[in-house]
């Protein structure tokens, strides 16, 4: 059975929906699944009701394509309130019992034990979903549990290097939050790791994919137990994303004095950083205060240094990791639905991080920032050119006097 025909008419359990990759699973099956039914744990929060909160993920950007081409979709989803670290996630009676026709189970984000113990509870239920991180684990990364606390139900494990930018969907270069590998790739900041490793990133499209596709195959199986599934990555080194990002840096650039690079020698990092990023920011904010005007640059530079440091840890190793399954998995997909729910792509990474640069500029970046920057770079500029002009017209007033 194909992967559309199988999710027709399901009701699906969508916890962790307000991560960026739970926004993203929403959003793809809205969009590509017209027959699912959707349900949605969320908690109260900051005054809002689980309504306002699903309301105000469906008015973000990475809603705008299914706004357009699915104007009632939201009418397909019910947020139910709840709290993933409570015991049977903290549902009242009546709701559990509309739970009980779900089939299908994602979990995008946070811890997975009360929630795994809880979909035990769902009689219909096909296969859950679990988003992980590759990270987790040291030396070889196999297709199998590795220390994984799962309990033997019908569950694909999938585990996840970085989550960047879309590739393609919602829109190429989508991305909303500006996170490490973003920030490398637009060249926000100078980076700390070993620059010919592999760059352990994989789009978000492309994990949503995934996990779609990962709940298809372990759903059609009738699998007993947990399946792990290794996701791929862009299939680059870090090398590769700074180098050919250069162009898209200079069409657009980001508003920090954040230099384009990568290196593991500890001494040179924190020289570069301090003296090329952090100085200039410092310096421009003095000179905005003089002036009566809001500092704002440090506090963009303190922005792109906290998303850098996820990188820190990461970087400066390899994480070997076993993709059989993956591959398998995108075979498996008709023609149609492989291009529909693509799990590996080949990616051209200089028009992939052009794309991205772009995104970063339109959702990331505020623009008064930028004005700042570009005022203050000009000045740099001219300063060289000032002090020649000077130079020369000195040196011409006194061959005039001799």
């Amino acid at each position: 059975m194909s992967l559309c025909e199988w999710y027709a008419n399901r009701t699906v359990l969508l916890t962790g929906v307000t991560s960026e990759l739970g926004r993203a699973v929403l959003e793809k099956i809205l969009r590509s699944l017209p027959d699912i039914k959707v349900y949605v744990i969320l908690r109260p929060r900051n005054g809002l009701t689980k309504e306002d909160r699903l309301k105000k993920i469906f008015a973000s950007p990475g809603y705008e394509r299914l706004r357009q081409e699915v104007p009632g979709a939201i009418s397909r989803v019910q947020a139910f309130e709840g709290n993933l670290l409570y015991e049977g996630l903290g549902l009242s009676a009546a709701d559990k019992a509309s739970l009980r026709e779900v089939t299908v189970a994602f979990h995008a984000g946070g811890p997975h034990d009360v929630v795994l113990e809880y979909c035990q509870e769902l009689p219909k239920l096909r296969c859950v979903a679990v988003a992980s991180s590759i990270f987790k684990h040291r030396g070889q990364i196999t297709e199998s549990l590795q220390n994984e606390a799962v309990p033997k139900i019908p569950v694909a494990l999938v585990r996840f290097p970085f989550i960047g930018p879309a590739h393609k969907q919602p829109m190429p270069g989508f991305v909303e939050i500006l996170r490490g590998p973003t920030a490398l790739m637009v060249g926000a900041g100078y980076a700390f790791g070993k620059a010919e490793l592999q760059a352990e990133v994989i789009p978000v499209d492309m994990a949503v994919n995934t996990m779609i596709a990962a709940a298809w195959e372990v759903g059609t199986s009738n699998a007993a137990e947990p399946v792990v599934y290794n996701a791929t990555t862009i299939d680059c080194t870090w090398k590769d994303l700074v180098k050919k990002s250069r162009r898209a840096s200079w069409i657009f650039p980001y508003p920090t004095f954040g230099i384009r690079g990568m290196t593991y020698i500890v001494p040179l990092y924190w020289i570069l950083v301090l003296l090329l990023e952090w100085l200039p920011s410092v310096l421009c904010d003095t000179v905005l205060s003089l002036c009566g005007r809001k500092q704002r640059i440090v506090a963009e530079y303190d922005r792109v240094r906290n998303a850098l440091r996820s990188l820190k840890s990461i970087s400066w190793r390899s994480w070997p990791a076993e993709r059989k399954r993956v591959y398998q998995l995108q075979s498996r997909l008709m023609e149609k639905e492989r291009e529909m729910f693509p799990v590996t792509a080949v990616i051209d990474i200089e028009a992939y991080i052009l794309c991205v640069a772009a995104a970063t500029r339109k959702y990331c970046v505020n623009e008064d920032n930028f004005k700042v920057i570009k005022i203050v770079r000009t000045l740099l500029l001219l300063i060289p050119v000032i002090f020649v002009v000077a130079y020369v017209v000195f040196l011409n007033h006194t061959n005039a006097v001799r």
